[in-house]
């Protein structure tokens, strides 16, 4: 999935409430939506496929073996 499908699936599992994310190298976390349409703006490839597993708090990537990567998740969900 795409890391805009990925934070649409995230605003999904959180009830569409007004929740705010923080990027993995970011201090700021930004409201979901506006991350959203920053993605869609400014990305080079929006469409760009990744194996991903969302959760209500968080996106992580998968490894090739379909395990979540170690370390911090891509995005964390800051309410």
């Amino acid at each position: 999935m795409s890391i805009i499908e990925a934070l649409e699936k995230l605003a999904e599992l959180n009830n569409y409430e007004e929740i705010s994310v923080k990027l993995k190298d970011d201090d700021e976390p930004t409201p979901i939506d506006f991350e959203i349409d920053d993605l869609r703006k400014f990305a080079e490839d929006p469409d760009q496929k990744f194996d991903l597993i969302v959760t209500e708090y968080t996106i992580r990537e998968l490894d090739e073996n379909g395990k979540e990567k170690l370390g911090e998740p891509l995005y964390t969900v800051v309410k």
